[in-house]
């Protein structure tokens, strides 16, 4: 262990000098720049314009200009190149050497700063309903929810159930209206009271598509009716998961003046350029 110390303490020391080092040629090359850029910008003795550091050092005829040495210009602006060239270098190998630096210092902060980095590299899981909240959350890198508003206290992401009791039936509920809905009719008994309202339609929405219009009344969506006991928490869980599965929602509404017209239609949940995943708005009806 006392080696181990030792050898660590032996390698600080050195990088430290190291750094020191660096630090004396970046000082030097910054000054001997300052004094040629200082030369090359300020008025000749003569009075007439600076050489100059990137203008012309030919008259308007193409001939070398003669109020000036243009072969110190030339020699300055050569080595202000140079300069700025080894700058990047000895600049790029500071940052080395204080990486190095910190590492021997704080060894522990290092290897945990690496760890959260491939943490957070890392595939992220599917969300997950949370309970508590009553909302879709997904993981920090540290294993924590996020998503869960101002909570005080962090809570583990992979404590979570994949679904709650409800979200199991709610889930259950959209694959089995989708299965019946693609390629065929629900055939399950139409409700006779809705259960929600489309308040708002997005333009170019996958709720346009499907045909919703605003104050469409909700009789069934896939399997959810009136008589769901958690009818808008599954709802909720049926957007995303018919939309991760790419299954197709039949979801029958009332519509017209006094909503006695009742149409089928069939919702693709997925991505688009809104919000969401089915660019509508939909709230609880109360008769």
């Amino acid at each position: 262990m006392s080696t181990t110390i030792a050898a660590r303490e032996e390698l600080l020391q050195s990088t430290k000098q190291a750094l020191a080092s660096l630090n004396v040629r970046r000082e030097a090359l910054e000054s001997e720049a300052s004094a040629i850029t200082s030369e090359l910008t300020s008025p000749l003795e003569s009075g007439g314009p600076p050489m100059g550091v990137d203008t012309p050092l030919v008259d308007s005829d193409g001939y070398p200009r003669s109020d000036i040495d243009v072969y110190r210009a030339r020699t300055l602006r050569g080595r202000l190149a140079t300069i700025g060239t080894d700058h990047k270098q000895i600049m790029r190998d500071i940052e080395m050497k204080l990486q190095q630096l910190a590492a021997l210092q704080k060894p522990q902060r290092v290897a945990e700063e690496k760890a959260e980095i491939e943490e957070r590299k890392k595939p992220k899981p599917k969300p997950k309903y949370d309970p508590v909240t009553g909302k879709w959350v997904v993981k920090n890198w540290d294993g924590t929810i996020a998503g869960a508003g101002s909570d005080k206290t962090p809570r583990s992401f992979d404590s979570l159930e994949a679904l709650s009791s409800d979200g199991q039936a709610a889930s259950s509920n959209v694959r089995q209206s989708a299965a019946a809905s693609v390629g065929g009719r629900n055939t399950t008994v139409a409700p006779s009271l809705p259960f929600a309202k489309v308040n708002a339609v997005a333009p170019h929405s996958p709720a346009e598509a499907a045909g919703l219009l605003e104050d469409d009344l909700i009789l069934r969506f896939g399997s959810i009716t009136i008589d769901s006991p958690n009818g808008f928490q599954e709802l909720a869980q049926a957007v995303p998961n018919a939309a991760s599965d790419h299954q197709t929602i039949e979801i029958l509404v009332k519509r017209g003046n006094a909503q006695q017209e009742t149409k089928t239609v069939h919702l693709v949940p997925r991505p688009w350029e809104g919000r969401g995943l089915i660019g509508c708005h939909i709230v609880p009806f109360q008769n």
